[in-house]
């Protein structure tokens, strides 16, 4: 399958290097099984015709790493076999996994590939800033793979050159396949200790097609630039502005846009254990036949670490956009915040809890509101063992009401891992 062929090129891309001697290389294995009990009360997040089920899941897992002092290559990769209770025509195999391979390639210079592959039947997809809904248990497969090359001329001065390739396959013919592909540079240069910019230039091109008799989400190309100011008031401290411009050339009837983003912003560090990051600006969306838009943006982040844990809260708004999903959202403006709390009750006995809201408006004015909880415990014993207890629960209210839907979910995990270094 042309999803996988990244990851035959990985593999053989490090066997075939030259080995002087198996000495210089260490290995460490990681092999992990777990076995789960979940409950989902929607499982095709369906507003008026809520349907549970009981699921069983098994699933095997290895974490290789071959390392020496100048390359890596990690695997990690975990089948996961699902059983459904009641609906067990839904019954299938789920796979995740990751390759990343580094060598320094000369005194200066570094390549970094990395590739990650999903195939599931969930509905909720949450994988690289993906947040995406569907209505059926059709399995979706996704593979994302990046390669760069970066030179460091200084001892904070880079440049870089990369690609990334962003597949996505579903099996519902109702949904839209695609492709994204980036190639991008960034460069950063230090003036002195206190002074540094930051470069970034961007090329995009997206194509869908899908498998029934509609047409599918009109293809794409772009451009994104962007120019950051650093100063370093001092070690604990640092401010930035910017400035980024995107644009957007769409071959159907979907309307061109350019994005003007401005912003200012600093990062403080109170203590070892206190953080805070926050900036704020301004975009001017100016759109080929409708009226402009404008609106301000904002992210901060506030971390704070204690003795047995951590806790964050933060948030984020402005402009996005998201072509390469189940929903094809578009461009949207948003807000959001959020909150994590992970704290250690006893040596072995951990908990977590975290929520997050989220209001986006389309093009259309169409807006939609999403509410996240979660929180669990994990218990390890005997070494090598643990078991976990995970709830969940999303709620969704939307202009359209048969996009709304809320669902909660209860898993119970029994896992095991072990590592080996050779």
């Amino acid at each position: 399958m042309r999803k996988l062929y990244i990851w035959f090129f990985f593999v053989t891309f490090f066997c075939l290097f030259p080995m002087r001697s198996l000495a210089e290389y260490s290995l460490e294995l990681i092999p992990r099984f777990s076995v789960s009990q979940g409950y989902d009360d929607n499982i095709y997040l369906d507003d008026t015709n809520e349907r549970s089920d009981n699921l069983t899941a098994v699933s095997p897992g290895i974490n290789m790493t071959i390392s020496s002092s100048n390359k890596a290559l990690s695997v990690d990769y975990a089948p996961t076999w699902v059983w459904y209770a009641k609906y067990d025509e839904n019954d299938t195999v789920r796979h995740a996994g990751t390759v990343t391979f580094w060598q320094n390639i000369a005194e200066r210079v570094r390549f970094d590939l990395a590739n990650t592959y999903i195939r599931s039947e969930e509905p909720l997809e949450t994988a690289e800033e993906v947040e995406s809904a569907r209505r059926t248990r059709n399995t979706y497969q996704r593979n994302m793979g990046s390669a760069s090359l970066e030179y460091q001329f200084g001892p904070e001065d880079t440049i870089a050159f990369g690609y990334r390739h962003n597949l996505l396959e579903n099996e519902d013919p109702t949904l839209d396949d695609g492709t994204i592909q980036d190639s991008f540079a960034t460069a950063a240069y230090w003036f002195d200790v206190k002074n540094g910019v930051e470069l970034n230039y961007e090329f995009t091109r997206a194509d869908f097609w899908r498998d029934d008799a509609f047409i599918a989400g009109d293809d794409y190309r772009g451009h994104a630039i962007g120019i950051r100011y650093i100063h370093r008031f001092i070690p604990q401290t640092t401010g930035f502005t910017s400035y980024n411009f995107t644009n957007r050339k769409f071959e159907g009837l979907t309307e061109d846009y350019k994005v003007h983003e401005g912003s200012i912003g600093f990062e403080h560090a109170f203590s070892p254990d206190l953080s805070l990051s926050a900036g704020g600006g301004y975009f001017i969306l100016q759109n080929e036949i409708s009226d402009d838009e404008t609106g301000y943006t904002y992210d901060a982040s506030l971390v704070k670490r204690f003795e047995r844990g951590s806790f964050t809260i933060g948030g984020q708004g402005g402009w996005d956009e998201a072509y390469l999903e189940a929903e094809r959202r578009g461009l949207t403006t948003y807000w959001s915040a959020n909150s994590s709390l992970e704290y250690r009750f006893m040596e072995r006995l951990n908990g977590y809890a975290g929520s997050s809201i989220r209001r986006d408006r389309d093009r259309e004015n169409r807006e939609w509101e999403t509410w996240r909880g979660s929180c669990g415990l994990t218990l390890e014993f005997a070494r090598w063992f643990s078991l976990s207890l995970d709830y969940s629960h999303i709620d969704r209210n939307d202009d359209i009401d048969t996009e709304d839907y809320r669902v909660n979910r209860l898993m119970l995990i029994l896992s095991a891992s072990k590592l080996y270094k050779l």
